[in-house]
């Protein structure tokens, strides 16, 4: 499998949701410098990474929407 790109507008949307970099970080459990560098593109966040990032925008923020090209169907 190739690895899959994130939607980058929706790591940003989801920073500004939850009040901030530090804010995202600890609302879904991740580390302050994980979301600096899925924001910048450097790194794409993992699964589970965009399962917690949904869980913490309420769900206003899909994980399939962040990782369109994963094969979410062999998760769920």
């Amino acid at each position: 499998m190739s690895k899959s790109k994130a939607n980058l507008e929706l790591i940003e949307r989801a920073i500004k949701d939850a009040g901030g970099l530090s804010k995202l970080a600890l609302k879904a459990n991740v580390s302050y410098q994980s979301v600096i560098d899925w924001r910048a593109g450097r790194k794409t966040p993992s699964p589970i990474s965009c399962q917690k990032i949904e869980k913490a925008t309420g769900g206003d923020i899909k994980a399939k929407d962040i990782l369109p090209d994963y094969p979410w169907e062999e998760v769920r």
